[in-house]
């Protein structure tokens, strides 16, 4: 009796060879949203106030971005685990060392800097709005407390993922174009499971 073909695998699910359509999804939903909490927060540094960046903070609005990053990166972290022993895996080399600890700090900084900036949002007794829409009441009172961390840590946290974000892009071009090891075509999807044959890369 002949042995049945193997099922293929659903697109919406990581292999060892690519990354499902869901990790993608997440994974550039995720980089939208930093960047355009960027694009807003330099155009206001380097305008001030002006109709553009009225305009920029009326579209994405910086709590409401916040908010949604930070649920973004719940949702991913959590899809991450799931697919652990699905995705590609990482080089077992100091550069898939370093890789990992990077995405890591990534993974924290994500959830750390929105996080921060609504607790110290609530602690300066303002009410929490999604687009005009009151999710958190204020807290009738300022509590100091929450909001010492964010004046220390959010700003400076914010600059250290910029930074971290140019490396990233500046080391996938490093390897797709460098080392071609279709690191990019991983996550856009343009890698299909036949061309993409058993290359490790650093998980994303």
């Amino acid at each position: 009796m002949s042995t049945p073909p193997p099922t293929p695998c659903s697109p919406w699910l990581d292999t060892p060879a690519r990354y499902g359509r869901i990790s993608r999804i997440l994974h550039w939903l995720t980089a939208s949203l930093v960047i355009a909490q960027f694009i807003v927060i330099i155009s206001w540094g380097l305008l001030g106030k002006t109709a553009l960046t009225m305009q920029l903070a009326q579209i994405a609005p910086h709590g409401a971005v916040g908010l949604m990053l930070l649920v973004v990166i719940v949702i991913r972290s959590l899809w991450r685990f799931h697919q652990r022993h699905q995705r590609p895996a990482s080089e077992k080399r100091f550069t898939g060392q370093a890789a990992r600890a990077v995405h890591h700090l990534f993974y924290g900084l994500l959830i750390l800097i929105p996080g921060l900036a609504l607790l110290r949002h609530y602690g300066r007794n303002r009410a929490f709005e999604f687009y005009s829409i009151e999710l958190i009441p204020s807290s009738g009172r300022e509590i100091s407390w929450l909001m010492t961390p964010a004046d220390l840590l959010h700003g400076v946290m914010a600059w250290l993922l910029l930074a971290l974000v140019i490396g990233h892009i500046a080391m996938v071009g490093v390897h797709q174009w460098l080392w071609k090891d279709k690191t990019l075509d991983k996550m856009t999807g343009a890698l299909t499971p036949k061309a993409s044959g058993t290359q490790r890369t650093p998980s994303i």
